[in-house]
């Protein structure tokens, strides 16, 4: 693809100014509330696009070229689920989570668990579990930015990856939630920016979405696929689920897993317990929601139109190349829609997205590792220690994830791919419904995390491409069952700790 200078020094400015802005949160990380919580003094502005930044990776960005292989009921609802997801997040978790952090102290999402449940077994449950999917999904964060990087700047996959972590790494262990916090408000207002502009290149490039619905219908794909088959939730999709029937089960199994996922993941949820006051919550609630909500509706169901776009430029071979590897639909529309230096700015977005999901994941895992693992383990140990701890942590969670992306084994694929919807379903019980349920318990909690990794596991591995049903609904079907069932017959917390729950 046709990138020039101006383009390669959009993206390098990008990298430098992410490592200065970082530096901001240098003097408020000088404790563990400070490193990991930003000094609980996070704003609207700040805190609703630091979440969106962080809930949407490269994948999001590129993932708007799905709908180049799946038809557009993929896009419409992947948009409808991600604004009830971030709507449901903002109003049924954020103020709850937040008035109860405020009360207690907690720092983690596994603090929350053993604080919510009186245990230490499911807070090292949790912790664990945290380690292993985030560690893996780290990977797919990695490729999806570093792809991007090697194109644009010509340069080896390897070089990429070291560029895309190492800026990350320096703010990440300079700055903490604050730096994270801080250049998510950036990187977030460019996927924006860089989302608007893709929108009107590609719906200008096909006479608007009306016109540009019509004149699908009327294509043949490939000289043999009708166009109407992009209109139809039983039309196109992966060509083994289309000949299963299974297309339709298939889209809604894999957006209701991507979106509502945002209700129950602690790289989410842990930023509520930065907000400076309830009032931020408020505010955020709307800011957040529009910031998603317009994210989506603008990229998610642009890659079908991409076929009135690239078709007649390409051979036949290129098209069935994109339709297997959609990545590159989006980017390879826009090589021949934005003129460079333009060009530049929007294909920083999907670099953007990568390094603010790395950011706060890496503090995730850090959090899980010091505050969860080694300070239980060594409750003794000064703040001091803990907090060089805590800031050298990422460095070495980098490193694995990097390591992992460049040596994937067949194992490692299948967990990668199974690990974020699998994240959602071990928390949504114990953390989600238990800021609600009085009655969840302790051993609902494990029990629920324990059976939700391995059937989300296990179903990815050996039975999603022969049923089509993606891996969250079946470890949701064991795991919210056996979370309600095991807390019905065992003790519940002191009523101290329950009245907590209350939401004032």
């Amino acid at each position: 693809m046709d990138f020039n200078v101006g383009d390669v020094l959009i993206i390098l400015a990008l990298i430098i100014v992410v490592i200065a802005i970082g530096a901001k949160g240098y003097k408020v990380s000088s404790s563990i509330t400070g490193y990991f919580l930003a000094g609980r003094g996070l704003g609207s502005w700040v805190l609703a696009f630091s979440i969106m930044a962080t809930y949407f990776s490269a994948a999001s960005f590129l993932a708007g070229g799905t709908t180049y292989l799946y038809n557009l009921g993929f896009g419409a609802w992947l948009t409808a689920w991600h604004i009830i997801g971030v709507v449901l997040m903002w109003t049924l978790v954020a103020e709850r989570l937040f008035r109860y952090s405020s009360k207690t102290n907690i720092i983690s999402v596994p603090d929350f668990i053993e604080h919510r449940y009186q245990s230490k077994g499911a807070k090292i449950i949790s912790a664990s579990v945290i380690l292993l999917l985030f560690t893996l999904y780290l990977t797919s964060v990695y490729k999806g930015g570093a792809v991007i990087l090697a194109t644009v700047l010509n340069t080896k996959f390897e070089v990429a990856l070291v560029m895309l972590a190492l800026p990350v790494i320096v703010y990440v262990c300079i700055g903490g939630l604050k730096a994270a916090a801080l250049n998510n408000l950036l990187l977030g207002a460019l996927m924006l920016i860089a989302a608007f502009i893709t929108f009107f290149a590609i719906m200008s490039a096909v006479g608007g979405p009306i016109h540009g619905l019509e004149t699908l219908e009327e294509m043949n794909v490939l000289g043999r696929i009708p166009g109407q088959m992009w209109l139809r939730l039983d039309g196109m999709g992966p060509q083994p689920a289309m000949v299963a029937g299974m297309v339709p089960s298939l889209i809604m199994s894999i957006t209701f897993s991507i979106s509502l996922a945002q209700v129950a993941l602690p790289t989410l949820l842990m930023q509520f317990y930065a907000a400076k006051n309830v009032n931020v919550i408020n505010r955020g609630r709307i800011i957040g929601s529009i910031a998603v909500a317009a994210y989506a509706i603008l990229v998610f169901s642009l890659g079908a139109f991409c076929h009135i776009i690239l078709d007649p430029q390409l051979s036949s071979t290129e098209i069935t190349a994109l339709m297997k590897d959609t990545d590159w639909v989006i980017p390879k529309a826009l090589t021949m829609l934005i003129p460079s230096g333009l060009r530049g700015l929007v294909m920083a977005a999907p670099v953007a997205a990568s390094m603010s999901t790395l950011a706060v994941t890496l503090l995730v895992l850090s959090g899980a590792i010091v505050r969860d693992i080694i300070q239980p383990i060594k409750p003794n140990l000064e703040e001091k220690r803990l907090l060089l701890l805590a800031k050298i942590s990422p460095i070495f969670f980098a490193a694995i994830s990097l390591g992992l992306t460049l040596y994937q084994t067949d194992i490692i694929v299948e967990v990668v791919g199974a690990a974020f919807g699998t994240i959602f379903v071990c928390f949504l019980g114990p953390v989600t419904i238990g800021l609600y349920w009085k009655g969840a318990t302790k051993y609902g909690a494990m029990a629920s995390m324990i059976s939700g990794l391995i059937v989300g596991l296990l179903w990815y591995k050996f039975l999603y491409r022969a049923t089509w049903i993606y891996p969250v609904i079946p470890a949701l079907a064991v795991a919210l069952p056996i979370f309600f069932v095991v807390s019905k017959f065992t003790s519940k917390p002191s009523k101290e700790v329950l009245d907590l729950l209350e939401a004032r």
